[in-house]
């Protein structure tokens, strides 16, 4: 239970975090941070196919 509670007080720390330095990043960081992020994301789908399948 308190791991639960350390997780959602990260996430909205994060999103505060972010919500605040994102306008003063320049356009190439941000375009890399998006990519990062939608790159975990198309192999997490991969990764969750793999196991369901076995």
């Amino acid at each position: 239970m308190p791991k639960y509670v350390i997780i959602g007080l990260l996430v909205v720390m994060g999103t505060f975090m972010i919500m605040n330095y994102w306008p003063k990043l320049k356009d190439k960081t941000k375009n890399r941070i998006l990519m990062l992020i939608f790159g975990i994301f198309f192999l997490s789908i991969f990764v969750l196919l793999y196991l369901l399948m076995f």
